[in-house]
């Protein structure tokens, strides 16, 4: 995708790109300037873009060298010169180069690694400690390939008719949306960028899995304790201006996630940060990266709108999307779509992927399109910041791919045994009796009812505390003007907030709501709101964990902590109730210079 009209894209296959001529003259450089953007990665196959499962693994092929070696391309194309002087013969594309490396093809292999071996080395050195392992990485990428090219050739097909659906789809959308037929006309991918988003995030999970499994070393970088100054240090040069929309928490959460191959487990241990709070700025990072894409684009990237609503980038968090400690109670809380850019960012361990992988397959077919267009985003996004550095590789590397191909494979466990449900598997025809019929109509209308009564009840959190007899209802007023009416019921952990008369803040200004733990620690942000928002109602749920909500007028959308004038404050909890907790609690922002303190 270009991004402005200097970012070309441009294809190294082609002798005469001055792009692929300007990427071999870097050689073997560790690092070099920022090169037109080529690539967009969407996800190998997860619902449906997941990796393929382990069960596809192949015997290690021999080389067809021998009596079916593969023909001198010269001489094909002068033969088909003769045969057809109209015009020159076609070259193959990447995904028929990968089909012929699953029959043992070592010519087509070679042209498949000659075509995007700059882009993976290029990922690899930014992502390395030195060139050594950046090499070594990605000769356990080819490696892979090589190994199991019959099963990837089939990731890709099916990858790349998904994301292909998703932007027409979206596309299409807008266009009948707006009456605007030219929307139809929008960024696609071409081929070449299509098996790029297939082909990074793969390369990029084998790097995380090496450097987990401490095969290989990633980049130093450091945390910077926000006394002094916040941040990360170390990033490469080539990055650096892209992540300048980040804050310094959420930079330094991004950083050491993709590019160190931190999981948000190790991430939250190596900042002091709770886990929730990772998780929500790392999404929010993903957030603020695609609001900058978009203002870069000369191409609307339709799935990009789609993934990033308005209201997305209005709020930063929105209501109700406060993540919990683990990825198993965000998915009981219905939090699967917000946790794509994790996913994305490989920021998961292996359980957690498969349990993320489990859920997006059951979700219902609106929720799984999000899923997957919100990874699909979070990775286009991700390869035009990390993978748009190309390098071509030293030239001995494919010798070292070649002589190594037969060999087990190195560092790809994170890959293998994870998904199943792009598998092409043949269906058996099923025998149904008229009992089994019965029988399951009674099951489907039971879950049914089970359902419906789950959606219409329980779910209604005004309903909930405005039927509670023992609700307490405060009324007050906002510093500011405007008036708030609270209904908070302890006995089922909800509290209904609805406003009038609130005054409109200016352009940047944001209402953001708050919730204060009992004994300090980080405040959890409900989410931000205009005028409007905050009366059509706010709803929040879990209030046990919490002593007192609170409204701040910040400047910045998406704060981690209260920064700006407090225009409310509401006590959760009745003098001496079971959940009033310590009273003597620091101040939040005693809380958060302390949290800090320990990044």
């Amino acid at each position: 995708m270009s991004t402005d009209p200097e970012r070309e894209t441009h294809d190294p296959r082609n002798p005469e790109d001055p792009a692929a001529a300007e990427s071999a003259e870097a050689g073997d450089e560790h690092r070099q300037d920022e090169l037109p953007q080529r690539a967009q990665p969407g996800s190998p196959s997860e619902s449906p873009l997941s990796y393929a499962n382990g069960s596809t693994e192949e015997e290690p092929r021999e080389f067809d060298d021998g009596a079916a070696a593969p023909a001198d391309p010269a001489t094909d194309a002068a033969a088909d010169s003769e045969a057809e002087p109209a015009g020159e013969p076609e070259e193959p594309t990447l995904a028929e180069l990968l089909t012929g490396t699953a029959r043992g093809e070592t010519a087509s292999f070679s042209a498949f690694y000659e075509s995007t071996s700059d882009v993976i080395y290029g990922l690899a050195l930014l992502m390395h400690a030195e060139p050594a392992g950046a090499q070594a990485s990605t000769v356990a990428v080819y490696q892979h390939l090589w190994d199991q090219a019959d099963a990837r050739a089939r990731d890709l097909r099916l990858q790349t008719q998904a994301s292909q659906l998703l932007t027409d789809e979206y596309a299409d959308f807008t266009a009948e949306q707006q009456g605007d037929q030219e929307a139809a006309a929008e960024y696609r991918p071409n081929e070449y960028e299509q098996v790029l988003e297939w082909l990074v995030p793969l390369a990029h999970r084998i790097f995380v899995e090496r450097f987990r499994e401490g095969a290989a070393e990633p980049i130093q970088l450091t945390a910077v304790a926000q006394s002094d100054g916040g941040g990360v240090a170390g990033l490469p040069e080539e990055i650096l201006e892209d992540l300048l929309a980040l804050s310094d928490s959420q930079a330094q959460a991004l950083a050491l996630t993709y590019l160190s191959g931190l999981s948000h487990h190790q991430l939250a241990q190596s900042v002091g940060a709770a886990l929730p709070s990772v998780k929500s700025r790392l999404r929010d990072a993903m957030t603020r990266l695609h609001t900058q894409r978009t203002e870069r684009e000369s191409e609307p990237d339709p799935i990009l709108r789609a993934a990033v609503t308005r209201k997305d980038v209005e709020r930063g968090s929105g209501v109700n999307r406060n993540f919990a400690s683990t990825i198993a109670a965000d998915l009981d809380k219905g939090l699967l779509v917000e946790l794509a850019e994790l996913y994305a960012l490989d920021a998961v361990d292996d359980a957690e992927r498969a349990l993320l992988d489990e859920k997006a397959l059951t979700a219902d077919a609106r929720e799984a399109q999000q899923w997957d267009t919100r990874v699909l985003a979070a990775r286009r996004t991700l390869a035009e910041i990390f993978a748009a550095h190309p390098v071509v590789p030293p030239s001995h590397l494919l010798d070292e791919v070649l002589q190594s191909v037969g060999d087990q494979e190195v560092g790809v466990g994170l890959v293998e045994g994870i998904s199943t449900h792009t598998e092409e598997t043949e269906k058996r025809t099923p025998v149904m009796k008229k009992w089994m019929f019965i029988a399951g109509f009674l099951l489907v209308l039971l879950v049914g009812i089970v359902v419906i009564y789950r959606v219409t009840s329980g779910v209604d959190v005004q309903s909930l505390a405005e039927n509670d007899q023992n609700a307490v209802v405060v009324e007050d007023s906002l510093a500011d003007g405007g008036q708030m009416r609270a209904v908070v019921s302890e006995a089922e952990n909800v509290a209904w907030l609805e406003f009038s008369g609130v005054p409109d803040l200016a352009e940047d200004a944001t209402y953001q709501v708050w919730l204060l733990p009992h004994t300090g620690g980080q405040p959890s942000s409900v989410g931000n709101f205009d005028a409007d928002e905050l009366e059509d109602g706010v709803d929040v749920r879990g209030i046990s964990q919490y002593r007192q909500l609170q409204i701040s007028v910040e400047s910045i959308r998406g704060q981690e902590r209260p920064t700006g004038a407090v225009v409310a404050d509401l006590p959760l909890h009745s003098e001496g109730s079971e959940n009033d907790g310590d009273t003597d609690a620091p101040a939040p922002e005693e809380d958060a210079a302390e949290d800090e303190a320990g990044s």
